[in-house]
Parts: C-alpha cells; sequence; structure tokens
C-alpha cells in the first residue's frame, strides 16, 4: 500500500507535459535546414511581388513567424499527449470541414476557407496533421491487431471521411495528399502486405473510372452547357474544369492560350533559366507576368528562371536532406507512436515536394498544390511548421522519461 502512491510519485516528477526547456534539445540540423528553405522562400516572393502589388514576402515573414510559434509549442509538449487529444482533434477537423461546406467563403472555384476576420483559414490544410495523430492514436490502440483486415478497413474510414468532405469542396489536390500518407502509415504500422496491395489496386481502379469519364468529354462546351452538365453530374464524376484539365495534360497542342497557358508558360520559365538563371529580380517571364500563381502553385518555375538549373537541383538536395534527417528520426524512435509521427510528417511534406514539381515541369496535370516553404500562403504554412514542430519532438520525447 505504501510502495504505489511513491511510484506515482516519481512518473509525475519525471513526466512533464508541458516542457519549454526541449527546444534546447532540437536537432539543430533540421533548425538550419528549415531556416535555409524559409530564407529561399522569402526571396523568391520578394522577386514574385516585383509584378503585383501585394508585398508577398512580408507576409510570408509573418506566417513563418506564427509557423514558429506553434512549432515551439509542438515541441515543448509531449507527443504522447498530443497522441491522445487525436479523436478530439480528428473531431474538430470534420466538424470546420462541415462547416466549410455549410457557409465556407467561395475563391477560385471552390468553397475552402473560413472567414475569421483578417485571416483565412482552410482547414483542410491542418486536417493533414490532424489525421497523421489520429491514426497513431489508432494503431497505437489495436497495435498488432491490424493484421487483421476489419481493423485495417477502419483505418481507411477514419482517412474517407475528411477525404469525401475536402472532395465535396472541391478541392481534388489536398484529398490526393491523403491517400498516400495512410498506406505510408499502415506500411510503419505493420499491417500486411497483401493489403496494402488491395489498397493500392483499389486507388488503381480510379483510373479505368476516369478514362471512361473523359472518353465523350467536349473541350469547347459553352459556360451555360458546363453548368448544367456539373449540375447533374453524379457524386463520382469530375467537374468539367478538372476534366479540362486532365484533357490538355493528355493533349498539350490544345487551346495553348487558355486551357494549356499555366504548363505551357511554366516549362518556357523553367527552360529560359538555363544553366545558373538570369539572375535573382531578373526572370522576366514572371515579371511580365506570363506564368499565372508564380507566388503560389508555380513558384519553381520562378526560382529555376532566376537560379537555373543548379539553383532547383540545389533545393532539391535540401528537401532530401530535411526528409532524410525525418525518416532517420521515425527509424531510430524505439516507440510506435514516435515513428509514425515522423514519418507522417515527412510524407505529407515529401507528397507536396514531388507533386507541384511534377506539375510545374508538366509530368502531372494542374492541381492546387503548394511547394513548401515557398509558396504564399498562410494556411498551408502552418500545416508545413506542424510537421516541422512533430519532426523535431519526435527524438526528443523518444524514451518514457524525460
Amino acid at each position: 500500500m505504501t510502495r504505489t502512491p511513491r511510484d506515482l510519485d516519481i512518473l509525475q516528477q519525471h513526466i512533464r507535459v508541458l516542457n519549454p526547456r526541449n527546444t534546447l534539445r532540437v536537432d539543430w540540423a533540421v533548425l538550419l535546414l528549415v531556416l535555409t528553405l524559409a530564407v529561399i522562400g522569402f526571396l523568391c516572393l520578394f522577386s514574385a511581388s516585383r509584378s503585383a502589388a501585394a508585398s508577398y514576402y512580408q507576409r510570408q515573414i509573418v506566417y513563418f513567424l506564427a509557423g514558429c510559434l506553434v512549432a515551439w509549442l509542438i515541441v515543448c509538449i509531449d507527443h504522447r499527449f498530443l497522441v491522445s487529444l487525436a479523436p478530439v482533434m480528428y473531431g474538430v477537423a470534420v466538424g470546420l470541414l462541415i462547416a466549410v461546406l455549410v457557409s465556407g467563403r467561395v475563391a477560385k472555384g471552390g468553397q475552402r476557407w473560413l472567414s475569421l476576420g483578417p485571416f483565412n483559414l482552410q482547414p483542410s490544410e491542418q486536417t493533414k496533421i490532424i489525421l497523421v495523430y489520429m491514426l497513431t492514436w489508432y494503431f497505437t490502440q489495436v497495435k498488432e491487431r491490424i493484421h487483421k483486415l476489419p481493423y485495417f478497413m477502419v483505418a481507411i474510414a477514419i482517412a474517407a471521411i475528411p477525404a469525401l468532405l475536402i472532395l465535396i469542396q472541391p478541392n481534388l489536390g489536398t484529398a490526393a495528399c491523403l491517400g498516400p500518407l495512410v498506406f505510408v502509415m499502415l506500411y510503419v504500422a505493420g499491417c500486411r502486405k497483401w493489403h496494402l496491395a488491395l489498397m493500392l489496386l483499389l486507388a488503381l481502379s480510379v483510373v479505368p473510372l476516369v478514362w471512361i469519364q473523359m472518353t465523350d468529354f467536349d473541350p469547347g462546351l459553352g459556360e451555360d452547357a458546363i453548368k448544367a452538365t456539373d449540375a447533374n453530374r453524379a457524386f463520382y464524376e469530375l467537374r468539367h474544369y478538372q476534366k479540362k484539365r486532365i484533357y490538355t495534360f493528355l493533349h498539350p497542342e490544345y487551346d495553348p492560350r487558355d486551357a494549356g497557358w499555366q504548363t505551357y508558360q511554366s516549362k518556357v520559365t523553367i527552360g529560359s533559366g538555363g544553366l545558373r538563371g538570369k539572375g535573382f529580380c531578373r526572370g522576366t517571364q514572371t515579371y511580365l507576368r506570363y506564368l499565372p500563381e508564380h507566388h503560389n502553385d508555380f513558384i519553381f518555375s520562378l526560382l529555376a528562371e532566376e537560379g537555373g538549373f543548379v539553383a532547383g537541383v540545389a533545393l532539391l538536395v535540401l528537401f532530401l536532406l530535411l526528409f532524410w534527417r525525418g525518416l532517420a528520426f521515425a527509424k531510430d524512435c524505439p516507440e510506435l507512436s514516435g515513428a509514425l509521427l515522423a514519418t507522417g510528417a515527412v510524407t505529407i511534406l515529401g507528397f507536396h515536394v514531388c507533386i507541384n514539381i511534377a506539375i510545374t515541369v508538366g509530368l502531372l496535370p494542374v492541381t492546387g498544390i503548394p511547394l513548401p516553404f515557398l509558396s504564399y500562403g498562410g494556411s498551408f504554412y502552418l500545416t508545413t511548421m506542424m510537421c516541422v514542430g512533430v519532426m523535431l519532438n519526435v527524438p526528443i520525447r523518444s524514451t518514457m522519461f524525460d
């Protein structure tokens, strides 16, 4: 009877949910990589601001500082405590996604934002990292039972609910990010390989479904016909503008001055940079605004124009070093929750880097996938810094006691 209270007292002395001194124990290599990538982003946005009235880089610095505060809070909090709160965070995220569909702000053809005074929140962005925590919580609860198909399907359902809500907005790019995230985390959790193969086959089954939709697609429909077609489409059908993006990708010679303008100009912009680029703030394709969204989804094209092939490769090396470090944290972590969190954070950032650059060089159809640290935007920058905070937190809290 006397030993139990003493043991509890020992636990209370050694486990700290919130410990600001963790700031001194973070991995300085990751901090240096993040700071370098952030500065590159500021410089790119400074150049992008020459052709616009908005000072993108100034706002981006504010977003970065706000993201640093959030990342610092994540570092200071025991990740196991955050994992225990995952069901609550997941419920809030789903509630916000529903709120977006009910009263969200419509812009750029989608209903994706909630207006919070001077700031517009895009809940689908934060849903990515919340899903990482939710899946981590679930996998640590079921443990070896993830080998059984019903438990495997529950994990799919956990991701499917927010994915469907995001698709309805519509936001195909963000919803597509959740698929690879679930796949990788299921692999780390130790599910059966044939379950993953089944999941991959189901994902590939979307290809013939999209192909059937494209067989009778008419890219030349008028505005009234487009509205009627979108209004009468089945729930699984793509909208007309989404089909047009795929059609333009498959037929780049079609309408290069309208639907194919972004992809065409992006490749021209990248190619014009050559080996060493035109020089900082000397890009002409972006300054003359031939390339739309060069401050956002196509900012890699701006970097390649002004810094050339050398700058593009250097950026990829920085990202690879950051991802390698994050995966090393996951590999060295002795507990499942830490390994899952680090892997999930790396997967989110890695997916955005691969897809964004593939789009800018014309390897994939255009969709709204920003580039971490470089693309302008507050909601995504917050998600990026949350991923950084998760990666930094894992090696600090890799053991049971501080």
